[in-house]
């Protein structure tokens, strides 16, 4: 288990090195910061993601964030909190965002950077060593502390978005070990979507998002989702190399919307895990008009 640590610290592999989440495009400034402001009045989020369920020492995530639109909507500011959990190895991240916003009639196009620190530590009493002698556990450290830097550009009209965001500029720093260094690897996502209206009060929406961290190490996902009736939010999509995705969120009120989603483990994982859960919970202090065709 320590050779394994070790080997994941400081080498690239397939594990993801940022966030993963299924129900992104409920609210899309978790995952590209120029989005801050997009509705309209403060919004909060909160999620919970259980990965790869039944596996030892598997990812598990939280996330809250908070953004609002400031001077007369050119402004975003927000703020993401995470705590995430694989196996021994622990990190939590603060950020801090803001974004510009330039509108062209009913079309945005918005420029945003963030920064903020990564913590990250190891729970030594967690790793089963083979040999309790092993030099490696006097000098693995309990704590460390990094800056990040992002940067992002977001567009939208009403009824399409696309963005961009690079995290982890800075290439931050983890020293593990004396003599030995592993970096926080930069990452980038795209994502874009399209919403179309059906009826009077349904929708269909087309979302995908790819995601690259350096080693080329890359991912990809396609979703359709359906709004019934302004109320029930209901799809999946497919995920490349993971599988299929189950998703619904409901509208309980104007104002709050809650979201689950499940990931069926891809079959050549099925023996080891019982695939992957979130459940998503947003708040709008000022929600756009049901006459809206917008509702990302």
């Amino acid at each position: 288990m320590l050779t394994l640590l070790f080997c994941i610290a400081d080498k690239p592999s397939q594990a993801q090195q940022e966030w993963g989440y299924s129900q992104y495009l409920f609210n899309l400034y978790d995952i590209n910061s120029s989005y801050a402001g997009n509705h309209n009045g403060p919004s909060f989020a909160a999620r919970y993601r259980s990965q790869w369920m039944g596996f030892e020492g598997a990812p598990v995530t939280q996330l809250f964030s908070f953004h609002t639109p400031v001077a007369h909507d050119q402004i975003g500011l927000g703020m993401k909190i995470l705590n995430e959990s694989i196996g021994a190895r622990k990190q939590q991240q603060l950020k801090i965002s803001g974004s510009y916003r330039m509108h062209f009639g009913e079309n945005t196009l918005a420029f945003g950077v963030a920064g903020g620190a990564v913590r990250q530590s190891s729970d030594i009493s967690m790793i089963k060593a083979a040999d309790e002698q092993d030099a490696q556990l006097s000098v693995f450290p309990n704590t460390s502390i990094t800056p990040i830097v992002d940067a992002s550009v977001f567009f939208n009209t009403k009824k399409f978005y696309v963005g961009i965001e690079s995290t982890r500029l800075n290439k931050s720093a983890y020293h593990h070990e004396q003599g030995a260094l592993a970096r926080l690897y930069y990452n980038v996502n795209a994502t874009a979507g399209y919403i179309q209206k059906i009826g009077e009060n349904n929708l269909l929406q087309l979302s995908s998002m790819m995601k690259y961290s350096e080693g080329k190490l890359w991912q990809a996902d396609l979703n359709l989702t359906y709004l019934i009736n302004n109320k029930l939010w209901f799809g999946g999509g497919y995920r490349v190399f993971s599988g299929a995705l189950i998703v619904a969120c409901i509208n309980i009120t104007e104002h709050f919307r809650l979201g689950l989603s499940y990931d069926v483990a891809a079959k050549k994982m099925r023996t080891n895990n019982d695939g992957s859960a979130e459940v998503y919970l947003g708040y709008h202090l000022i929600n756009r008009s049901s006459k809206s065709i917008r509702y990302f």
